[in-house]
């Protein structure tokens, strides 16, 4: 009997691995998932902070009704401040400049009047305006990201502007793809009519790329003491191993007999999916293996629904799936898991692309991600939502 979607994930995710932690420069560190807390060395804004250029003043000589206000001096941002020491004359000051103690609140340029060597000011200037707070962001020592998040922009932005000019993070797994059958020549070649190139290489290695990991490529071909000899040596150099073909029932899929007298553990093979439902699973105590189906759908479902969540776990990011409304309703009576290739629109609904089967790569091009409809039902409704894979983003 086939296993079951939902559970082979489960046990895909329930197998731990620790690649350890490393510290890289903070221009190295976007894309990489932090392995420790983002904490604030200082309030944010760290001083009362003026938002505008225009004038410091005391509000209090302003509701007893002065209107003009002598200047007193001029406050630039990343200058010492100044006190104003007299409330009824002003301090001209800038945008990031500190607020001048003795000053409430500030009135930009915009609306003034300069008076000679002062500034009148208009009715109506309520008081505390154009300040940033000292803190209002955050306070010393308060987290702003957790660990297991993945740095983007903002957070290399706050990273930066709190100290972290190097920042520990996750080390990322050592990773090789593997294509497998005689069949296959390289990019280059002129294939003969019985031939094909091996793309799956390729669009494995680029979805793995969106990670952050420069995973190394092979093609073996379809001989057992060949296979043997060279995965011995792939399980001891890598800590993830994902093969295109061989997982079958072919003649000459021998992926599964193999791994087996390599001493790798099968944790499952095949499932009630389609694409993909030849998928093998299993690992050693330090490398984790997936054999994946060698049609290029098949291997870039297996990818998605399988080696993406693995290695987000185990880099201990936890982030919610994303979920995609359906645009119109699918009809699928098999007894399986459906990873129906979508294209989603501005609004975040996800349109059916046809395609002709796992072969049909170029069906790919029009999509941007799989939508998975769950086995049980043999009818999707239009506006249901669902568990969706995105292309091209595998963090």
């Amino acid at each position: 009997m086939l296993m079951d979607y939902t559970e082979a994930l489960e046990i895909t995710l329930a197998q731990t691995f620790s690649w350890g932690k490393e510290t890289v420069e903070l221009a190295q560190a976007a894309g990489r998932v932090l392995a420790e807390p983002l904490l604030t060395d200082r309030d944010l804004p760290p001083f009362d902070r003026v938002t505008m250029d225009g004038v410091a003043i005391d509000h209090g000589a302003y509701a007893a009704g002065r209107r003009v206000f002598p200047i007193a001096g001029i406050v630039a941002a990343g200058a010492p401040t100044t006190a104003l020491t007299a409330p009824d004359q002003c301090l001209e000051v800038m945008t990031g400049a500190v607020l001048p103690p003795g000053a409430t609140t500030i009135v930009r340029y915009e609306d003034l009047e300069r008076v000679g060597e002062a500034y009148r000011l208009p009715e109506g200037v309520p008081d505390r305006t154009n300040i940033h707070r000292q803190g209002s962001d955050a306070v010393r020592g308060q987290e702003l990201c957790a660990a297991g998040t993945v740095i983007r922009g903002a957070a290399i932005q706050l990273l930066a502007s709190c100290g972290y000019a190097r920042v520990q993070v996750q080390k990322l797994p050592r990773v090789a793809v593997i294509a497998t059958g005689d069949e296959l020549v390289e990019v280059g070649a002129q294939p003969l009519p019985h031939q094909i190139r091996m793309s799956n290489l390729y669009q494995l290695a680029h979805q793995l790329s969106t990670a952050g990991i420069k995973a190394t490529t092979y093609h073996l071909h379809d001989e057992v003491e060949l296979l043997t000899a060279a995965i011995a040596r792939l399980l001891a150099d890598n800590d993830v191993l994902v093969f295109s073909g061989g997982v079958s029932k072919g003649k000459y899929d021998f992926l599964p007999e193999v791994l087996t007298s390599l001493g790798v553990e099968q944790l499952f093979h095949r499932v009630a999916q389609r694409p993909g439902k030849p998928i093998w699973v299993g690992r050693t105590a330090r490398t984790m293996v997936f054999g994946l189906p060698g049609n290029p759908v098949s291997s870039l479902t297996g990818l998605l629904a399988y080696v993406g969540p693995f290695v987000r776990k185990n880099l201990g990011l936890v982030v919610p799936a994303a979920q995609r409304r359906l645009a119109e309703e699918v009809t699928f009576p098999k007894d399986l898991t459906l990873f129906q290739i979508v294209a989603t629109d501005a609004a975040a609904a996800a349109h059916p692309v046809r395609n002709a089967g796992s072969g049909d790569a170029a069906s790919l091009l029009r999509a941007d991600g799989l939508l998975v409809l769950p086995r049980g039902d043999s009818t999707f409704p239009a506006g249901a939502t669902f568990t969706y894979l995105p292309f091209d983003q595998l963090l």
